[in-house]
């Protein structure tokens, strides 16, 4: 009986800890941080929520975004959209006079509150959004649990 109490115990200490969201700063000033719910005050320190089932996927696909965004052999695809959980991709091809480039916004739908993030600006070169992904890359890196 004692150590189906102390396994209980144990498990449900496990359950009870692990957070919903993680709260990804954009200015990678602050630590990742991990919640249960998304609130008007997450949204305006800056941070972008992602469910924290997803994270690894949501970095993965920075990753190809950021390839996209630096071979230039592949060609950039005239547009997409795809969800990974909470999470939507849309991303759209812009011709400029010295190369294609990519612009690509994410928005989140987390407890009621809509985040939106521009990743990829047309404005900027491909270099530089590739440049900013992949140090976005590393700080969620850095801080994945």
């Amino acid at each position: 009986m004692k150590y189906f109490l102390l396994a209980f115990l144990l498990f449900g200490s496990a359950v009870c800890y692990s957070q919903k969201y993680a709260l990804i700063d954009k200015n990678f000033s602050i630590p990742l941080t991990y919640t249960n719910a998304v609130t008007v005050e997450h949204k305006h320190k800056n941070f972008f929520p992602v469910e924290n089932t997803q994270l690894r996927k949501f970095v993965a696909e920075l990753e190809k975004i950021a390839v996209i965004l630096t071979d230039k052999k592949k060609s950039i695809p005239e547009a997409f959209d795809f969800n990974i959980g909470k999470t939507r991709f849309v991303g759209l091809k812009i011709p400029s006079a010295k190369e294609e480039r990519l612009d690509v916004v994410l928005s989140t739908d987390c407890d009621g509150s809509k985040v939106f993030m521009h990743l990829s600006d047309s404005k900027t070169s491909n270099a530089r959004n590739a440049y900013f992904i992949n140090t976005w890359v590393k700080y969620i890196k850095s801080y994945l649990k």
